[in-house]
C-alpha cells in the first residue's frame, strides 16, 4: 500500500517546484549584493577613475556628506589578477590644507574585485579631497580600477562577497536548471509519444 501510495505522489510538479527552488536559493544572494551595490553607488561621496602609476595622484574635490563613518577603498572592472599587489599611502587633505586621515595599504587582492583601504570620520559640509602616493605601479592585467570613498554601511563588503554569491549561483542554481531542463525535455517527449500513439 505504501509503495502504490508513493507511486501515485505527483512527481513531476514535485521535481519542478524543486528545481525552482534550487534556482531561487542560487540567485537570490547575487541579486541582492547587486541591488545593493546599485544603491551603494548613489550615496558615494567621490567614485573617479584612477591609474595607481607609481607617484601621487590627487583627486577632485568632494563636499564631505553627514557625520558618519565613511570607507575610502579602490574598486576593479572587471577583477584583476589574483596575485594583484597594492602598496599605497593615502591622505584625506581639507580645503585648508589640513590632514583629516591618513593610512597604509600593502596587501594583494586575492581574488576579489575590491579593496578597503581604510575609513575616517568627516566633518560635514567640509570640501576635502584623497591624496594617493603610490608606491610602485599596479599591474592591473587589463582591469580598470575606480578610487571610491562612501558610507561604511554601503559598500565594498558585498563587493568581495560577489565572487562567493557568483560561485553559489553556480552551485546551486546551475542543477536546479539542469534539473528543470530536463523535465522539459521529459515533457515534451512524453507529449510527442501521446501524440503519435493517438
Amino acid at each position: 500500500m505504501k509503495v502504490n501510495a508513493v507511486k501515485k505522489w505527483p512527481w513531476n510538479k514535485i521535481l519542478i517546484c524543486v528545481g525552482w527552488l534550487l534556482v531561487v536559493a542560487g540567485v537570490a544572494p547575487g541579486a541582492y549584493l547587486l541591488v545593493r551595490l546599485g544603491n551603494a553607488h548613489n550615496q558615494k561621496l567621490l567614485s573617479v577613475p584612477v591609474s595607481l602609476k607609481q607617484g601621487a595622484f590627487t583627486s577632485p574635490n568632494f563636499t564631505a556628506g553627514p557625520d558618519g563613518d565613511y570607507l575610502i577603498g579602490l574598486r576593479w572592472d572587471p577583477i584583476p589578477a589574483r596575485q594583484t599587489s597594492v602598496d599605497l599611502d593615502w591622505k584625506i587633505v581639507a580645503d585648508n590644507g589640513s590632514v583629516v586621515e591618513h593610512g597604509s595599504f600593502n596587501n594583494l587582492l586575492r581574488g576579489a574585485n575590491a579593496v578597503t583601504l581604510g575609513s575616517y570620520k568627516p566633518i560635514s559640509g567640509q570640501r576635502e579631497q584623497i591624496v594617493l602616493d603610490v608606491h610602485e605601479d599596479v599591474d592591473q592585467g587589463g582591469a580598470h580600477a575606480k578610487l571610491e570613498i562612501g558610507p561604511q554601511d554601503t559598500s565594498w563588503g558585498f563587493s568581495e562577497a560577489l565572487p562567493f554569491a557568483v560561485g553559489w549561483a553556480e552551485f546551486v542554481a546551475g542543477p536546479g536548471t539542469i534539473l528543470l531542463i530536463a523535465l522539459a525535455i521529459l515533457g515534451a517527449k512524453r507529449r510527442r509519444d501521446s501524440a503519435v500513439g493517438a
